[in-house]
């Protein structure tokens, strides 16, 4: 067996060979949909939706498919960006289905999943998708996320509740000139710290303001 089979599990009355990691995505190039032999490469934007203990002798084999909204993948498949795990199916190939889709706002994702670029964390659920249901939506200015979330580019944290999503919420806003801002809190480039303030958010405030070119 190839180092990379971590075990087998019944598939469509077929035995299949789950990866323990499927290999890094290939460069990008024409689509592809067929039979390869585990530990093969796997094209950009394609995942695994079967596995085949039976194929290319001694090693098994997976299905690979060009990614698409709304579809099942194999556990060890890449997720292509910018797609989210939305369900789980402990019956499913590889021992555990995921189900993939297109991120949207206002969109519970399960625990594991990718969180794409431009999205935060707003809400947790802890009887949701893999343990752990997260609820991603679009930044917009005065949100208030979980820890744990991104800090998309352009925003800053501003306040802190520890009673907040995931046991430290974090306020973000759109970065502005002359703004105190919280410990751990990105600063935006084109920004300067002029000023902190150890009694303010986090343990030490920050005072950010724009850098200005010179006169």
């Amino acid at each position: 067996m190839l180092a990379s089979i971590a075990g087998m599990v019944v598939v469509g009355g077929i035995i299949a060979v789950a990866p323990a990691a499927a290999a890094p995505a290939a460069p990008a190039g024409p689509t592809f949909t067929g039979w390869v032999c585990a530990g093969s490469p796997i094209p950009a934007n394609h995942v695994i939706t079967m596995l085949n203990a039976n194929g290319c002798p001694q090693g098994g084999s997976w299905y690979l498919e060009p990614a698409r909204n709304g579809q099942w993948t194999c556990l060890g498949s890449p997720i292509p960006v910018p797609y989210v795990i939305t369900m789980l199916n402990g019956n499913g190939c590889g021992g555990m289905g995921r189900y993939i889709e297109l991120p949207r706002n206002g969109q519970w994702t399960c625990l594991g999943s990718p969180i794409p670029d431009g999205y935060v964390i707003t809400m947790l659920n802890g009887n949701g998708c893999g343990g752990m249901g997260r609820y991603i939506e679009l930044p917009r200015n005065g949100q208030w996320t979980c820890l744990g979330s991104p800090i998309p580019d352009g925003y800053v944290i501003t306040m802190l509740n520890g009673n907040g999503c995931g046991g430290m919420g974090r306020y973000i806003e759109l970065a502005r000139d002359g703004q105190w801002i919280c410990l751990g809190s990105p600063i935006p480039a084109g920004y300067v710290v002029q000023r902190t303030n150890p009694n303010g958010c986090g343990g030490m405030g920050q005072y950010i303001v724009r850098a200005r070119a010179a006169v």
